[in-house]
């Protein structure tokens, strides 16, 4: 049995616990270990002996044994029952009751029946009137294995069984009355689970497996009532100033330290309480160093509380820790946050909404704090609901948030339920909509997404708006299905594209994440929203992009997307796999989508800020796992950060290999676009003040940042749960330090993160990672487009003509190239300029995006061949001499000429698709090429089964069964002969032995290939010809089929059936 330092009034009285049984009962539980079948034992043979104490064990516990004797024999069976013990560095004294055999390694529990019965008398050396009125008595009940039967165990051995927690139960004794529990009481036991840090007070009734303890509390004639008493009248008050030196400093030290306080700490600063009144911060810090919280020294601490100065609401989060249970000590922290203002209460919900988990009682001061604020405000109203409802996950406080959700919609009001049920209604069905699409095979889950969308739909057509839970200002009136999609992430998250409900709006967007725990996400945002109002509060506009993330559950929510933006790996991409190592990436997507010269220095200056505010931020919260698809850049020049599944220093492993090595993400092409350059500006220097000035700001909130954090260990965040890491983020604000030195320090950081290669080196690496998961719908986008354009919108191109090209001297010497495009619907041709270069990387786009998955599958061998042709018609861009000469030039052009000639008379499957290919209109257009595969034409010729596996860098393909073949008469002779799309030399060859006269065929016949790379594996595809083994090497087509390997898991086996057809004749003209 644990318990807690307990004080009361009544001097004289011992608290005495008494835990009842019976004698017969306890001889059956020590039977129980020597005898397999007890139904023929007789308990009037034996006798009960008390021998008292016997031997310490393992130096910590008291031993008392029990003999059991056998009247008529010289058996004998003990047991053993420790008293309470301390554990050391914990504030409460545990007390545990055991029952074991000193023949065995102790201790162990005999549990002979579903009731177990202990005969024991806890007396606890404390007196009532030295316990607080927040008492609380903990019972902890404890277990070892029982060696297994028949099982011999080493005599004399000295080791022993290890014991084990199986449940506990807390409880206050004094209820909400403030009268000492007493007489017979039914607690139900909380499994033992490690790492919780806050516990129920209530008894676990609500699981119908827990295990129940009786406990007989000493019962009188009258009640015992714990009284509040008052302030003393005096209480002294000095200045500060007037403390000496030594003392101020170690005064200074203690009040910085985010670890336990040392018992010197403690002594000085509540020996010194009356010189620091006036530091509305150091409250809590003196308050925890209070020797004791007995009824008698409760007056000097509610007067030193009365005659503080008045916290203001940040300096009184504080108070609310579970270090401070005192009811009138809270009630006073509520009081001072009474002040706050309804939008800063929303900026500090999610820990009032965990303080909540401190309190003794369910009525209290915060409790009505919160009502009567949601009461008065929707959005707070709106907010704590869901954050209720959230919580409501939390087994051992699910009771207390029950009750506390039913109270707010008491108070609401009907209007509100009635929302409250249409946005519970909507999460429910798109959470099953997002399960039901991860768990889809990949082939299958945009049709699980229509199909579940459809439902959406249907909640739309019953209810004429709703508001989102990620934000009560956004009102919704219908669904766009065509615009909604996945994303192929682990977790499939779902993007969703909303109507919204004021017509001049633009449609809300939001992704939805089922199977991701987005609590985290959602605190390190509002840590990151309330650092933003820090700056913009003290004058500095850091210009962040800060955007809603929202738990409506654990392992669901939304968040909110931020229209024209771009991941970096994007734009790194444009310039190649190895982007990431160049320095003008960044620099020439701003300066593509902001072509003025005074549109570009504002997204500039925009960059400059943001970065710096990014920076500052994710160093001082540790944000880990920082590669370039977690940054985004948007096209206004503001930067920001996503996805934040590592923080607080937990950083993304690669084996044993920390992947974030540098202090925070600045990379060589961020100081470019700083820089306007390679080589350092004054514009660096600025970005360098940026970023001391605003970690300076943030230092001066240590304790803020620390209570925020502080309040959210028991959430059950799985980075966020002991002092050591709110201990980073103390030794990343540095608030010890002077201002000076804080700027020296950060700017080595900064020096740092530029000089890391291994920040490059990481985006790199993720690059060739996450080929395999290129979406379909992406489109690789040229360096010189403004945006994409599209057949739909733009019109097709009917011809390209490259008539002349002439001489520019800006921004280099070299020559342009005169393109004349003849659009479908536009009235004569324009004519536009494009250089080599951009000829060259539209070149390069095309190989990279053609061989792909996406490549139609009744594609015949001649457009293949066309394109093809296209492709090695491109004219070589490494040229002997002058390359840039006249004659060159016009060399040039003809083979250009040549090359467009090949894109755009190629079949229709080919010159009608989308390609981001903005490269023949006075803003860069789109030339088409499809990337997806068109429905399969031609006649159905049957269905042919593979398992596919890649692993190690092969590609196993067996050949299993084909079934259905249409024949014409005669059966064939069939065989299967694979090829590896893109190999236009045909080297990937392979095929299997023909079957003797069958229309379904079985080989079970591996085919491997050697030497593919992973990252290659997205762009691969299988062709796959069913051919008939006629005479004299005449084979005949009997079915064909194109198999994309996108969908393809590494190290899992993918074994399906493939429909077969036969290229109908249009398609084979």
């Amino acid at each position: 049995i644990k318990r807690t330092p307990l004080y009361s009034l009544l001097p004289g009285f011992n608290l005495c616990v008494l835990v009842s049984s019976t004698v017969d009962l306890l001889i059956y539980q020590t039977l129980c270990y020597a005898h397999d079948d007890l139904d023929h034992i007789d308990v009037d043979h034996y006798l009960l002996k008390v021998c008292g104490q016997a031997e310490f064990l393992q130096k910590i516990v008291l031993v008392y044994s029990v003999l059991v004797i056998h009247k008529q024999s010289t058996t004998t069976h003990y047991v053993s029952l420790p008293p309470f013990y301390d554990l050391p560095h914990t504030p409460l004294f545990p007390f545990s009751l055991f029952l074991y055999s000193p023949h065995s390694p102790p201790p162990t529990l005999f549990l002979s029946s579903h009731i177990s019965v202990f005969s024991y008398r806890v007396c606890f050396p404390i007196q009532i009137n030295q316990l607080p009125r927040e008492t609380q008595l903990t019972v902890t009940l404890y277990a070892s294995a029982l060696p297994p039967p028949g099982g011999a165990e080493e005599k004399g051995s000295k080791q022993r069984r290890s014991i084990e927690p199986l449940g506990w139960v807390t409880m206050p004794l004094f209820n909400f009355r403030h009268i000492l529990t007493c007489g017979r009481k039914l607690l139900g036991l909380w499994p033992s689970t490690p790492g919780s840090k806050a516990r129920s007070s209530s008894p676990n009734f609500s699981q119908p497996d827990s295990v129940i303890l009786q406990v007989d509390f000493p019962t009188s004639s009258f009640e015992v009532l714990f009284s509040t008493p008052a302030p003393a009248e005096f209480c002294p008050q000095y200045d500060f100033s007037r403390l000496d030196q030594h003392s101020n400093e170690i005064f200074y030290s203690s009040l910085l330290s985010v670890s336990r306080l040392t018992p010197e700490d403690k002594r000085l600063l509540w020996e010194k309480r009356s010189f620091c009144q006036t530091e509305s911060g150091a409250l809590p810090l003196v308050l925890a160093s209070a020797p004791r919280w007995e009824w008698a020294c409760l007056p000097d601490i509610y007067a030193l509380l009365r005659q503080w100065a008045c916290l203001n609401h940040l300096d009184a989060l504080g108070l609310l820790h579970a270090t401070f249970p005192d009811q009138e000590l809270r009630r006073t922290a509520v009081q001072w946050m009474d002040s706050i203002s309804d939008p800063e209460l929303l900026d500090f919900l999610p820990q009032l909404v965990q303080a909540l988990k401190y309190e003794c009682y369910l009525d209290s001061p915060l409790v009505r704090f919160l009502l009567r604020r949601a009461i008065g405000d929707v959005r707070i109203a709106h907010y704590l609901f869901w954050l209720l409802k959230d919580n409501l996950q939390d087994s051992q406080f699910s009771g207390r948030y029950q009750h506390l959700l039913a109270a707010l919609l008491c108070c609401v009001g009907r209007g509100l339920r009635e929302e409250f049920d249409r946005q519970s209604w909507l999460v429910s069905i798109l959470a099953k909509v997002a399960q039901g699409v991860r768990d889809a095979s990949p082939s299958g889950r945009q049709t699980v997404l229509r199909e579940g969308l459809e439902e959406v739909k249907q909640f739309f057509s019953v209810n004429s708006s709703c508001r989102l839970p990620l934000n009560p200002g956004l009102l919704v009136k219908a669904i766009n299905i065509k615009l909604c999609s996945y994303f192929n992430s682990n977790a499939v998250p779902l993007k969703l594209s909303f109507q919204n409900m004021d017509p001049r709006g633009d449609n809300i967007n939001v992704i939805f994440k089922s199977g991701d725990d987005l609590r985290q996400d959602m605190l390190t945002l509002q840590i990151i929203r309330i650092m933003n109002k820090i700056w913009i509060q003290e004058g500095l506009d850091m210009r962040m992009v800060i955007f809603r993330c929202f738990s409506t559950g654990r392992g669901r929510g939304m968040v909110e997307m931020i229209p024209q933006a771009e991941t970096l790996r994007k734009i790194q991409g444009e310039h190649g796999v190895t982007g990431s190592f160049k320095d003008r990436p960044l620099a020439d997507w701003l300066q593509k989508h902001n072509p003025k010269e005074d549109e570009y220095e504002k997204a500039v200056e925009n960059f400059i800020y943001s970065c710096a505010g990014c920076c500052v931020a994710t160093y001082i919260l540790g944000i880990c796992d920082r590669h370039n698809d977690n940054i985004m850049l948007k096209t206004s020049g503001h930067m920001f950060h996503i996805d934040f599944g590592k923080f607080l220093g937990h950083a993304q492993m690669f084996g044993n290999i920390k992947r974030d090595r540098a202090p925070f993400v600045f990379t060589s092409d961020m100081a470019y676009v700083i820089n306007g350059g390679d080589k350092p500006s004054s514009r660096f220097h600025d970005f360098v003040d940026l970023c001391c000035e605003a970690y300076n700001l943030i230092r001066k909130h240590t304790h803020l940042f620390l209570n925020l954090l502080g309040l959210m260990l028991s959430c059950g965040i799985p980075e966020l749960s002991d002092l050591d890491d709110l201990k980073y983020v103390y030794d990343a604000l540095r608030p010890h330090e002077s201002e000076e030195d804080a700027t020296m320090y950060f700017t080595r950081l900064i020096e740092s993160s530029l000089g890391s290669v291994a920040t490059k080196l990481n985006f790199f690496i993720h690059n060739l990672a996450q080929m395999k998961f290129a979406s379909s719908e992406e489109r690789p986008v040229l360096s010189f487009a403004p945006r994409v354009y599209t057949l739909k919108t733009d019109g097709l191109i009917r011809n390209l003509f490259v008539c002349q090209h002439i001489r520019t001297y800006s921004p280099s010497k070299g020559y342009m190239f005169v393109v004349k495009v003849d659009r479908e619907g536009q009235q004569g041709s324009v004519l536009v300029q494009r250089s080599f270069e951009e000829f060259y990387e539209l070149h390069n786009k095309l190989r990279l995006i053609f061989p792909s998955s996406k490549l139609p599958s009744n594609y015949q061998l001649y457009s293949v061949t066309m394109l093809f042709d296209a492709f090695s018609s491109f004219p070589s861009r490494f040229l002997i001499g002058r390359s840039r000469g006249e004659a060159m030039a016009d060399r040039r052009k003809d083979e250009l000429n040549g090359y467009v000639w090949h894109l755009v008379h190629a079949a229709p499957e080919v010159a009608q698709v989308t390609v981001p290919f903005d490269l023949w209109f006075r803003h860069p257009i789109t030339f088409a090429l499809s990337l997806c595969w068109p429905p399969v034409s031609g006649k159905v010729a049957g269905e042919v089964k593979l398992s596919i596996t890649y692993k190690s860098d092969k590609l196993f393909i067996m050949v299993m069964h084909i079934r259905g073949l249409v024949s014409d008469g005669t059966d064939p002779d069939p065989y299967v002969k694979l090829y590896l799309l893109p190999d236009p030399q045909k080297t990937s060859k392979r095929k299997t032995k023909a079957a003797r006269r069958t229309c379904n065929p079985t080989y079970n016949e591996m085919l491997v290939y050697d030497r593919i790379p992973r990252g290659d594996l997205q762009q691969r595809v299988i062709h796959l010809r069913v051919l008939g083994d006629g005479a004299f090497w005449e084979n005949t087509l009997l079915g064909q089929a194109f198999i994309p390997l996108k969908t393809l898991t590494p190290g899992q086996c993918w074994a399906d059936w493939h429909q077969l057809s036969m290229p109908s004749t249009e398609s084979a003209r």
